[in-house]
């Protein structure tokens, strides 16, 4: 493991998905993130699976075990002046300050760039929010359901015409903006760097959206209408689509040069009688008769089970994939040998697993090094180190400003 931020300091100040998950990767890069919670409340995420959101769930938040790894977790109450000093004085020696408040929240509690930036003139402050800082709805909170998925279009290009609307699996537009974010922070880094002065950082989940669906939205824009929607494209090339195995289990054909890769793909499968068919004898005839095709290579790939289709697309250069479900994922080959999910020895729930960042520096995976821990776990840690005494500790706590 390469801790390319050794010695970079992040502190977090945000709840839920999406901010905290771009700390996440810092902390995977390196850093010592200490993220900020309520004495009492904690992280509200921190309730979702006891709250029942996960049917059968029991004795492990996978939430907080993803998001809250490698990250130590300081319990102050930043709505007490006690607990503002504590935040100075993190922030004095911290490099990067992280927050998904809102604008309100961020004054009330002062918080804002400009009040931190007086404590350190060279801080990055990274801020992640729904709808971007300027605008009617900047003030607006938004989850990643909201602003993401549905204002964003992606719920609107992936759910098939006259459908029920398609919705996102968990965390999906926060984990992607928070990736984002992650990089837009270490390029204020490098700009911090080269100039010696900090800057602010600004990722929305809208904004995060655009670019994610912006082949769809400058396509529009170009043309004046909009692509096919999933699920309603026209047969072009029987060799991007999805074919199913006699197991019933997906197989993903994605070869966008078909003249290039028909005779591969034909070999494979001991076909190549496809290629000498009177109807698909000509590239113009197997694109006018995609559809013929696409039955034609249902029904082969239909004779087999996906485990030796594997191993015959494998043998050729046919680009595919195999559908697979989260559960299969940890298993695959490629997972395993790339370090995609990290394995370490939980001091609570023994073995476990997360999925690591998907940055590698210098071809090694990040590593855990500190599991997710408790709210307010490392709140004595944390104030030794900026130089309390035991005697203020208690006269903190007995405040009700940590815990």
């Amino acid at each position: 493991m390469i801790d390319i931020l050794k010695g970079i300091r992040v502190v977090e100040v945000a709840d839920w998905g999406f901010v905290p998950s771009a700390a996440t990767v810092l902390g995977d890069w390196g850093a010592d993130v200490i993220k900020i919670e309520h004495p009492v409340r904690g992280d509200p995420i921190r309730g979702l699976v006891t709250s029942g959101i996960v049917p059968g769930a029991r004795g492990v938040n996978f939430f907080v075990e993803q998001l809250s790894r490698n990250k130590r977790s300081l319990g102050v109450d930043l709505a007490k002046p006690q607990g503002l000093e504590i935040l100075h004085r993190l922030v004095k020696s911290a490099d990067v300050f992280v927050t998904n408040y809102l604008p309100a929240a961020r004054e009330r509690l002062k918080i804002t760039y400009a009040d931190l930036r007086a404590v350190n003139a060279r801080i990055i402050y990274a801020r992640g929010h729904g709808q971007g800082h300027r605008g009617p709805d900047a003030n607006r909170g938004g989850y990643d359901a909201a602003s993401f998925w549905a204002r964003g279009g992606i719920a609107d290009r992936l759910t098939p015409m006259g459908q029920p609307l398609l919705m996102q699996r968990p965390a999906f537009g926060d984990f992607t903006s928070g990736m984002f974010l992650a990089g837009g922070i270490a390029g204020a880094l490098f700009h911090r760097e080269r100039s010696g002065e900090g800057i602010e950082v600004d990722v929305s989940l809208l904004g995060a959206a655009v670019w994610v669906l912006s082949p769809d939205i400058v396509a529009a824009m170009a043309y004046g209408f909009e692509l096919p929607q999933s699920g309603v494209l026209p047969v072009q090339n029987p060799l991007v689509n999805t074919y199913w195995s006699s197991d019933g289990r997906g197989i993903v054909l994605m070869m966008l040069q078909a003249e290039r890769f028909w005779p591969i793909l034909a070999a494979a499968i001991g076909r190549e009688d496809i290629l000498r068919d009177p109807r698909f004898d000509t590239p113009q005839k197997r694109q006018e008769q995609g559809a013929e095709l696409v039955e034609v290579l249902k029904q082969v790939f239909a004779q087999k089970p996906r485990a030796a289709w594997a191993e015959v697309l494998n043998r050729s250069e046919a680009i595919w994939a195999p559908v697979q479900s989260p559960s299969e994922i940890p298993n695959d080959p490629q997972v395993q040998a790339n370090g995609y999910v990290q394995s370490f020895e939980h001091p609570v729930h023994g073995a476990f697993r997360v999925a690591a960042s998907p940055v590698q520096f210098a071809n090694q995976p990040p590593a855990v090094t500190r599991p997710a821990s408790e709210a307010g776990a490392h709140t004595e840690e944390v104030l030794l180190e900026l130089g309390y005494d035991w005697e203020q500790i208690g006269t903190c706590k007995a405040a009700g400003v940590v815990n």
